[in-house]
């Protein structure tokens, strides 16, 4: 079906991207670090390492196989893929998510308008895949 195909690319671009900036920031990048990290009065509520900045980089690029790859007897990794970036829009109830205390933060500026709707998306999309 074309609609799943073109779900398929978009999730691999998107996949591929993802992990490409965290590669970036894994090896001491700076640009956008300011948005992508939950904050309180300008504390930063989360320091990543290195290594587990290219952890999280391996993950997308292996959700980014999971979207190119299709293999039926792995279907429920769809379902999986879909869970996750589903519990991502629900959040941690204090800093990240829909149900977020802390609204005041650049982080929370951006995860209203760029990284709910992104989450929204590969959640759905994944589900769509899983269900297809």
């Amino acid at each position: 079906m074309v609609v799943e195909v073109i779900i398929r690319i978009v999730n691999v671009l998107i996949f591929l991207f993802l992990s490409g900036i965290h590669i970036y920031w894994a090896f001491g990048g700076r640009w956008g670090v300011e948005a992508v990290l939950p904050s309180k009065d300008g504390v930063k509520k989360l320091t990543p390492s290195p290594v587990g900045t290219l952890v999280v980089a391996s993950g997308l690029a292996f959700f980014s196989g999971v979207s190119a790859i299709e293999l039926e007897s792995y279907q429920w990794m769809y379902l999986v893929v879909g869970i996750v970036f589903g519990l991502r829009v629900i959040g941690d109830f204090r800093y990240v998510g829909l149900f977020r205390r802390v609204k005041d933060s650049v982080f929370a500026e951006k995860d209203t308008v760029i990284f709910i709707p992104l989450c929204v998306y590969l959640s759905l999309s994944n589900l769509f895949l899983y269900f297809y």
